[in-house]
């Protein structure tokens, strides 16, 4: 990625802390270099903005500690420790004295990935987006300590190096250590352009200290949203309507009041809230709330019906996303065109820590605690509904335990709920959302039909190719992922790629043609999810593949080697994971493998399994070789990875949302199973070192998991899948 090209002075702003120690903020549009000095505004009175820069710092202290306030939300990926990572390296920091604390919602932290204009922790844009700004901080005041302590020692501040937090004049044999430096420091001109480390250099990025939260997190310490507690602080549940958009018609709040700890019952746009002492007294209350429910205007989506109404569309041409060369033509030659149709239902993000909200809202100003992935707009809708201007508005932003894109929401809808909530009481309120409420009532991964079709010629040669998608709206007006990195890269995308629906089909084929249909639900809440439509289609793409292997009698890793000829980061993951499983020399396990490239990096996974004459499957391993580019933190890609490999199974295994005329059949996870500990395979991951741009790690571990698992089911039983989930298919999960 390149360089945002910020004003240096936008950039970064520098001040020294009360009794001593740097201050640095990180992005920001003030040009104001020290934050309490009204002299540097032309005499000016220093703005709002200006002023609430102050708690907006990394912090160098004199004890020679260093603070990296980290602008991504902290999802259990390792925001809290890749990203202190990037700024220790480039300013040669003593990596045991830095520390992590998740930002506040500002514009300073605004994600460079979403052209500085969003704090946003989706599309694995965490490290890839922020990569660049973070190295340039630290770069910049590195070279501001050595600029102090050359003027404190009158040398050249080119005799001098640092290391570990120490400014060193080894000529002179004398050093100072940054704590020492740092007020002195502040008092420098900022750099405009400090060098940057040659990754050869780097003593940090590449290796795999222990994450900065592993301590509070091993003893309980360690705060999440729901941990929140406040003084005179009250908890609500909303009874929220049995079909989407209903609304409520009359409240009997008679026996909820009754119930000792109940305070209050109010009706708000999204339900009923019911507010008490506790999350025990406001569940048996709204147990007891008698409401009717107006579903004029309610949804009435119905599973099979919508089912129908996809695989008719795929007879029909869509919205075209990629035209390569001339596919009808192309068929019209061909020997033998062969297609396959697949289905894949909605599915519940499932994060293990509910949706929660602690709102302090007087009339006049408010503080808001949650886990988010999309605070800046979580905060825009929250002034909108109490009526404040972002300024009176004090957004903390909790890790989360999970997100895999539910708490990244544009339209914000757990923050308006308990806003709406705490605007009717105006005194501190925590606004749960129970798991079955999330379930039964929440955002779902969209539904969809995919349709794929290949061409083969007298040579067995694919030289034609089509995939045609049918989903839901949301996807188009969101996913423009493919757009962003090529804005990032100040570059314009070809029109075909404004939409991430394009699969990033990677083969060597000339005449390919995909198009999408977008159907409009409107009273069916979907949203991204972790590897968004690349779970479908890659799934389609991936398995359809293997398929046309098989007919031309080679086996799939050696065709898929043939393809990607041109395609040398696909081909080195291919070839790791082919070697790191031993492929084809495996005894009493079948074998699948899928590979893709999405979000600057790059996957190849094989999974092993046996499945029994009675269906019983046992997934005994799965190897995954993965090109991020620069990996930050190894170990912390290898988690990512081995999460993805469990979040991708639970969702192919069991990973159903099904509703009867609108009414969703799933609540917890006693009907909605995630993969338990004695289901868990083997896990191995192998990281290949490309040395490239950092690319996203959070998506990438998905999309193959189903397609190389359900190759290993083909090759084990003949079966193909063209349906998720398993268990629908009568797999009994060993």
């Amino acid at each position: 990625m390149t360089n945002s090209g910020l004003n240096r002075r936008d950039f970064i702003k520098i001040s020294v802390m009360a009794g001593g120690g740097l201050l640095v903020a990180c992005g920001g549009s003030s040009r104001s270099r020290t934050a309490n000095n009204p002299d540097d505004n032309n005499g000016t009175p220093p703005t709002v903005a200006e002023e609430h820069i102050i708690g907006e710092f990394m912090r160098i202290a004199t004890d020679n500690r260093i603070t990296v306030l980290v602008g991504a939300t902290e999802i259990g990926q390792g925001a809290l420790t890749s990203i202190p990572m990037i700024v220790a390296e480039e300013l040669d920091a003593d990596w045991s004295l830095v520390s992590a604390e998740q930002s506040p919602v500002a514009a300073n932290f605004n994600n460079p990935y979403f052209q500085n204009l969003l704090q946003f922790t989706v599309a694995s844009s965490a490290i890839r987006g922020y990569f660049d700004a973070q190295r340039s901080i630290g770069a910049t005041v590195r070279q501001m300590l050595i600029n102090a302590a050359a003027k404190r020692w009158d040398v050249d501040p080119s005799s001098l190096r640092t290391e570990a937090s120490y400014v060193f004049d080894d000529i002179g044999g004398r050093s100072a250590s940054y704590g020492e430096l740092s007020s002195a420091a502040a008092e420098e001109d900022i750099p405009s352009s400090p060098s940057l480390k040659d990754p050869a250099n780097y003593r940090i990025i590449g290796t795999s200290p222990q994450r900065t939260d592993a301590s509070d997190k091993t003893d309980g310490s360690f705060k999440y949203g729901m941990d929140v507690d406040i003084p005179g602080m009250l908890t609500a549940l909303i009874a929220r309507p049995p079909r989407f958009n209903g609304q409520a018609l009359s409240v009997d709040d008679n026996a909820a009041l009754a119930v000792p700890g109940v305070q209050s019952v109010h009706t708000i746009p999204g339900g009923v809230a019911v507010v008490a002492d506790d999350f025990w007294a406001a569940q048996q209350g709204r147990k007891a709330l008698q409401v009717s429910w107006n579903e004029l205007l309610a949804g009435r989506t119905d599973s099979e019906s919508q089912r129908a109404e996809y695989n008719f569309k795929l007879n029909l041409p869509g919205v075209p996303i990629r035209s390569d060369g001339s596919t009808l033509l192309a068929q019209l030659q061909a020997n033998e065109t062969l297609s396959a149709d697949y289905y894949f239902p909605f599915m519940a993000h499932a994060a293990m820590e509910p949706l929660n909200v602690v709102v302090d809202y007087d009339g006049s100003s408010a503080e808001i605690w949650t886990g988010t992935q999309s605070a800046t707009l979580d905060k825009v809708f929250a002034g909108v509904v109490l009526g404040l201007l972002p300024d009176q508005i004090n957004f903390h932003m909790m890790p989360a335990g999970g997100g895999f894109g539910r708490r990244g929401n544009p339209l914000a809808d757990f923050v308006r709920d308990a806003c709406f909530v705490a605007k009717a009481l105006q005194q501190p309120v925590k606004v749960i959302w129970t798991r079955e409420d999330d379930m039964k009532g929440g955002y779902y991964r969209p539904a969809a039909a995919v349709r794929v079709s290949a061409s083969l010629n007298s040579a067995d040669e694919i030289t034609a190719w089509t995939h045609r998608a049918v989903t839901q709206d949301v996807t188009a007006s969101l996913y423009v992922e493919n757009a962003l990195d090529a804005l990032h890269d100040m570059e314009l995308p070809p029109l075909a790629e404004l939409t991430d629906f394009e699969t990033g089909m990677p083969y060597k084929i000339d005449n390919v043609t995909m198009d999408v249909h977008l159907t409009v639900l409107p009273n069916m809440p979907s949203l991204w999810m972790r590897s968004v439509n690349k779970f479908t289609d890659v799934f389609a793409q991936e398995t359809f593949i293997d398929e046309l292997a098989l007919k031309v009698n080679q086996n799939p890793y050696t065709f898929r080697r043939q393809l990607l000829s041109d395609k040398p980061r696909h081909l080195a993951v291919l070839d790791a994971v082919a070697q790191a499983a031993n492929w084809g020399s495996t005894s009493g396990v079948k074998q699948g493998i899928a590979v893709m490239g999405h979000w600057n990096s790059f996957v190849a996974q094989v999974v092993e399994v046996s499945v029994s004459a009675g269906r019983e499957l046992t997934i005994h391993r799965v190897v995954s070789a993965v090109d991020c580019g620069t990996a930050v933190n190894p170990d912390l890609v290898i988690a990512q990875v081995e999460s993805a490999v469990i979040f991708a199974l639970s969702s192919v295994l069991f990973g159903e949302i099904l509703l009867d005329d609108g009414v969703v059949q799933q609540s917890n996870f006693d009907d909605y199973p995630v993969l338990r500990m004695h289901q868990t395979p083997i896990i191995e991951t192998v990281i290949v070192n490309s040395g490239n741009t950092v690319g996203g790690v959070g998506e990438i571990g998905v999309p193959c998991v189903g397609p190389a698992l359900a190759n290993a089911i083909f090759t084990a039983t003949g079966e193909r899948i063209r349906e998720l989930p398993l268990s629908r298919l009568n797999f009994i999960i060993a």
